[in-house]
């Protein structure tokens, strides 16, 4: 019996390690994009101190930084994935994540809000707001960063 325990043991220990190698290699891309991202953002925008970190993938992807610059400046980070420029504005500019999220529920009255990520799409800095709604469908809201003004919204049966 205590055979069997070993190789049980073993044979968890090695389903978790290929589990754990399979996920990392699949996060690999997403990571080597962001390393690249904020690059590009220290040097654009003067970037220093990162706290939040979004990964947009919309009709092009971009990583969206919140943090502070070296002068100590609160700012929105927003840098394409391809070509194109880095746009930085004030935190205060634009509305939080949880005044979006306050906005969806008051607009749509969602059963439960999943994510809400900064992204940008055709130059417009946006919040992407992804829940289920009333129906139970897989939806999205879009409200403009700036003000929260109402961009667009769609759902998919689930």
């Amino acid at each position: 019996m205590k055979k069997w325990g070993w190789f049980t043991l073993l044979f968890f220990g090695f389903l978790i390690w290929q589990a754990w190698s399979i996920y990392d290699e699949a996060m690999a891309p997403k990571r080597l994009m962001v390393e690249h991202a904020l690059a590009r953002a220290k040097e654009a925008a003067g970037l220093a101190d990162v706290k939040k970190v979004y990964t947009y993938y919309g009709e092009e992807a971009c990583t969206v930084f919140i943090g502070r610059t070296k002068q100590g400046k609160a700012v929105v980070v927003w840098v394409p994935e391809k070509q194109g420029d880095v746009v930085v504005k004030g935190v205060g500019s634009g509305i939080s994540e949880a005044e979006a999220r306050a906005i969806l529920q008051r607009d749509r009255r969602p059963r439960r809000i999943l994510a809400a990520t900064l992204g940008m799409e055709k130059g417009v800095p946006l919040w992407e707001l992804t829940y289920i709604d009333a129906e139970g469908r897989y939806s999205f809201y879009y409200l403009h960063f700036a003000d929260g003004a109402f961009l667009k919204r769609y759902s998919f049966q689930q």
